[in-house]
């Protein structure tokens, strides 16, 4: 079998590949942005959050469909043996990339100076906008040949991208940043140097992709190559992919472009209420106001204040996205696995019930425990990560509700890419458009609310993960016809992990600081493991796919951890 001479990875293998990259990079991540924060304050982390927000959208309707809609082919035309269709399907999409990253880089140099008129009194985020601006034409060649050997089930290509682009990001990112701040004392400027540094770094990904196809191509062989059926015509396969990738890149906009219309929306109304309610929010944030001024040279101004708040709302969301980023990973590594499956006569419903059961478990194992973590220990948690007053104030009070929005999110997004793996990408558009309106009316009314104001921005996100969970779930069932077993793949992992927020409630070693919420923590992990273990959690078929599966499958039934 051509599977067995190319070793494809399985889900766990190439879940397992990703997740420790994705661990990686977000550690990479956080010694970048925490000390960043540090150094531009939360002024100016508000500049750097801020000038992400039209950058997302954009990047998102130009290459976000394209690199799921790739792997789904190359997954499909693999399982076909139609090894001619693969690479072409890798020629066509450089080329539609190239297309759509070019506009894509005119649309925001567009869009830069409208979007900096509505959501800025102070004009400065638009020095982060013009650096970040190029990385779309680096992002178009990394989606690529990403989306290409996630096709092929060969995790690593994307991992050590990845890898590369962030220790780009921490290097250069903060070294700008570093540079400018103490040339200019300007933190806009800091921030903007922060983002040129995250430009090179995708520079640097791009090449490395480009020259590892160059040097190691694709695994297939040359008598594969010659020995298959003649490929489709390029319009035939642009055709193909154009379509797969359109519900896909109006799904991702659709959640993009409510997070523009919410820091657009969220800043409007902030800004607005400093007429009225200017004393009140000043008074009701005032030892953050306080704190802030007195490591600042200029007092914080009510112009800059709804910056200053969506700043802290940065940091609590910069947490919370590390669920469903990493979570995202099990989606990327389960589409082509999930694809291949139902391609055989779509009637498999054995090994398709297996491929979404573990991917749910996978998920839920790392959603529920972080979501609980941040709901029990929030402000504590922010307050180990970040020194500022207005961080533990009113970020943790936010990260508590992000944590309710973790569990939903992690779950709900790699459902996502399951639905497209089987041809439903117009039924998780609808899905997550619909969870994407939800957010823009709650933060509305939230927001508006003065003794509510930036917090609203989390109870939206809570409110549109919820939805969007609890309509992908049930869309799985009906489209596959398999009913996973939610005990086994859900509520497992979530009773483990309410036992191990709770414990952390019982210890209550806030008294210790910084140290206590160290120790709490690794307690909660230890007590998270044990209910897993009693609960009888871990399955043969969860380990055998690994590396070493066997091996690993004997020690850990040796330690009764799976019996």
């Amino acid at each position: 079998m051509q599977e067995n001479k190319r070793k494809q990875q399985s889900f766990q293998y190439g879940a397992i590949i990703l997740l420790c990259s994705t661990m990686l990079v977000k550690i990479i991540g956080a010694i970048f942005k925490i000390p960043l924060s540090r150094l531009i304050g939360d002024l100016g982390f508000g500049y750097f959050d801020s000038a992400y927000q039209l950058f997302t959208p954009i990047y998102t309707l130009a290459m976000a469909g394209l690199p799921i809609a790739i792997s789904r082919v190359v997954a499909e035309r693999m399982q076909q043996e139609r090894y001619r269709d693969v690479r072409k399907s890798l020629k066509v999409t450089k080329k539609i990339f190239l297309i759509t990253g070019l506009t894509g880089f005119v649309v925001m140099l567009l869009l830069i100076y409208p979007f900096v008129h509505f959501t800025d009194a102070t004009g400065k985020t638009v020095y982060s906008l013009f650096a970040i601006a190029p990385s779309l034409l680096f992002c178009c060649i990394m989606s690529a040949y990403r989306g290409y050997y996630e096709g092929l089930r060969n995790m690593y290509p994307t991992a050590a991208s990845d890898v590369i682009e962030s220790l780009g990001k921490l290097i250069l990112g903060y070294g700008f940043a570093y540079i400018i701040m103490k040339i200019s004392g300007d933190v806009a400027l800091a921030a903007a140097g922060a983002m040129l540094g995250i430009m090179v770094g995708g520079a640097a990904s791009a090449t490395f992709l480009t020259l590892r196809y160059k040097l190691k191509g694709d695994g297939i062989t040359e008598q594969e190559f010659t020995d298959a059926p003649e490929p489709q015509g390029s319009k035939t396969i642009a055709k193909t992919i154009i379509m797969i990738a359109i519900p896909v890149v109006l799904a991702s906009l659709a959640n993009s472009v409510s997070s523009l219309v919410d820091v657009s929306m969220v800043k409007w109304q902030l800004t607005n209420m400093m007429g009225e309610f200017a004393d009140d929010i000043r008074k009701m944030y005032e030892s953050s106001i306080v704190d802030y001024n007195s490591f600042s040279t200029n007092a914080l101004t009510n112009a800059e204040l709804p910056t200053f708040l969506y700043g802290i709302r940065g940091k609590a969301f910069t947490l919370y996205n590390l669920v469903p980023t990493i979570t995202s990973v099990l989606g990327v590594s389960a589409l082509p696995v999930l694809t291949s499956c139902f391609a055989k006569g779509k009637g498999d419903k054995t090994l398709v019930k297996r491929s979404i059961e573990s991917t749910m478990k996978f998920t839920a194992l790392i959603a529920m425990p972080a979501g609980f973590g941040f709901l029990f220990l929030g402000s504590e948690i922010m307050g180990l990560m970040y020194d500022t007053v207005a961080s533990v104030e009113i970020g943790g009070v936010m990260l508590r509700i992000y944590g309710l929005a973790a569990m939903f999110a992690g779950l709900a997004i790699p459902m996502i890419s399951m639905l497209q793996a089987i041809g439903k990408e117009k039924i998780s558009l609808r899905n997550v458009a619909i969870g994407a309106a939800l957010k823009v009316i709650v933060n509305f009314v939230f927001v508006g609310i003065p003794t509510i104001n930036i917090k609203g921005a989390a109870i939206g996100t809570f409110v549109s993960y919820l939805f969007i969970f609890i309509s992908n779930l049930s869309s799985l069932i009906k489209y596959t016809g398999v009913k996973p077993n939610i005990y086994k793949t859900i509520l497992k992992p979530f009773i483990a992990a309410l036992a191990c927020g709770l414990s952390t409630v019982v210890l209550d070693l806030s008294a210790m600081g910084k140290i206590g919420t160290v120790l709490e923590i690794g307690v909660a992990a230890v007590v998270y493991l044990v209910i897993l273990i009693i609960l009888n959690t871990f399955e043969p078929d969860d380990v055998l796919s690994l590396p070493k599966g066997e091996k690993i499958l004997k020690v850990f039934r040796k330690l009764k951890v799976i019996r």
